[in-house]
This record gives structure tokens, sequence and C-alpha cells, in this order.
């Protein structure tokens, strides 16, 4: 795909070196969900359409001095994961990496003056079908194969009579919609809580199989919801985050943070429709 602006998707390709198998594994999954954006992100190889623009080097590796003295790099912009970072490098990064802020920095250098700031929405899908995040990718395809993520698997649809819903967000007409979606689910088992600290007491008290979380909520962090939602047993099968304005930082972050579909507000009803039907 050619690189385009006036909303199409421009496609940046990245020239990667070094890292450790779990740093690769976030790595390629923060490309993949670059996909729902208007500037996609994808690792460079022989077979790429286009040159790459990025090189991403991680310092304490062995390539990183052979990389950084290939002539045939010296136009790439350097993105630097370490110490001792040479005088050409366009960014820094230390450990433990934040790979939404270096998404961030390349969106910033690549995105057109015209363009406007898109979200990052997980799992999203056209009307007819859901975008394809888990799929097998072929290895001689992508210089990340090794440390794919796992495919989402979808299950069958289980029994509706023990899916509880916790919905967690400040504003009762929201919760309310949240209700009325769900009932069109067949999802009849629904508390509401208004507060951070009204949804650990409920959490602890009963069994949910869907929790959604607002990241609007002030009597608490929601991240820091998010993390005592994860340490919860029996763990919980699904967790959705919404928010007014959600940027691609908090997309992703929510993503490792557990959640497997991210919300901007109003919600996407045909999105919300399809990852429901799976509660």
């Amino acid at each position: 795909m050619q690189n385009t602006v006036g909303g199409a998707v421009k496609r940046i390709f990245v020239k990667v070196f070094g890292f450790s198998d779990v740093e690769r594994h976030a790595l390629n999954t923060v490309f993949r969900l670059s996909e729902s954006s208007s500037i996609a992100y994808a690792p460079w190889t022989a077979e790429a359409p286009e040159k790459a623009q990025v090189l991403l080097l991680d310092g304490q590796s062995w390539e990183a001095a052979l990389e950084l003295a290939n002539p045939a790099h010296d136009q790439l912009k350097l993105i630097w994961v370490g110490e001792a970072a040479p005088p050409a490098a366009w960014r820094v990064f230390q450990r433990p990496i934040q790979w939404a802020a270096v998404v961030e920095a390349m969106d910033e250098l690549f995105a057109t003056p015209m363009e406007p700031d898109l979200d990052l929405d997980l799992l999203s899908e056209p009307p007819s079908e859901p975008a394809d995040l888990g799929r097998d990718v072929d290895p001689a395809s992508d210089a990340l194969a090794p440390t794919d993520p796992m495919p989402l698997e979808i299950p069958a649809p289980p029994d509706a009579s023990d899916a509880r819903v916790l919905v967690i967000d400040a504003g009762r007409d929201d919760r309310l919609y949240w209700r009325a979606k769900l009932a069109s689910a067949k999802l009849f088992e629904v508390d509401e809580a208004a507060t951070g600290a009204e949804a650990l007491q409920l959490l602890h008290s009963r069994t949910y199989r869907l929790v959604v979380v607002d990241l609007g909520l002030t009597d608490m962090d929601p991240w820091q919801l998010l993390k005592d939602i994860e340490a919860v047993r029996p763990v919980i099968e699904h967790v959705f985050v919404t928010a007014r304005s959600l940027s691609r930082a908090q997309a992703i972050r929510a993503w490792f943070a557990g959640a497997k579909a991210s919300f901007a507000k109003p919600l996407h009803p045909g999105r919300l429709k399809y990852l429901l039907r799976n509660i």
C-alpha cells in the first residue's frame, strides 16, 4: 500500500534490530494495532513495497554498532533504545520500553499538518466483519514473526445465564445506554458502579464475565483499577475500556492492561454488537 494522505492509510516501514523476544512480541502487537489508524507501521523486509523510513535500534545489542555504521541507514530516522545514544539519534528511549510513546513520536513525525489525531480503536471491524488482528503471519514476510502474538481465539458463545456484567462509569446516562445494549445481546445480569470504590466492592463479592471501565473515573486512578481487575480470580474473561477522548497511547495501554476492546464515546454500535455476541 502506497503512502497516501487525505483519509487513506499511510504505511511506514521500520527496520528493527536487536531486542528481546518479549520486547519484539510487544512491538509486533503495537504494529498490528496501528493498522486501525491513519498511519500504520510495519517491519521492513526485503520484499517490502517501499523503503524503510525509520531505524529502530536496541543499543544493547551486538547489531547496534554494525547497523549504525551502515551507510544505507544514513537517511533513516534513528530511534535508539538504551544508554550511550549516538548524536545522530532522532529519539532516545530507556527501558522498560513504553512502545506507545515510541509510536506517538513517529506519529508526530509522519502526520500531515492537516491530518486530525485519530484514535486507535482496538478490535475495530468494518460493517460486515471484524478486523483480523490475530492473523497468522508468514515468517518469510514478517521480520517479527518469531514473536507474533497468539491468534485471538473467539470461543463459542457461552450460556448467558451466568454472564454477569459490571459497568463502571460515573455517567448515569452512559450506564443506562450500556444496560440497553447489553439487554439487546441477552445479557440481563448487569451491576452498575459509579465509582472505583463501588466497583472494587462488587468485584470482590461477585463473579463477572465482562467488566466495562470508563477512564473518566475521578475517585481513583482508572489504570490502577484495571490492574486490580486483572488480579481478580477467577480471571475475568472480557474487559472493555471507554473514554470521552481516547488517544492512541491510551488504547495501546489499555490493550496491554488486559482490555480486549477500547471505545471512544459515543460508542460504535456495530463494533459493540459484534463483540457482545461472544460474551
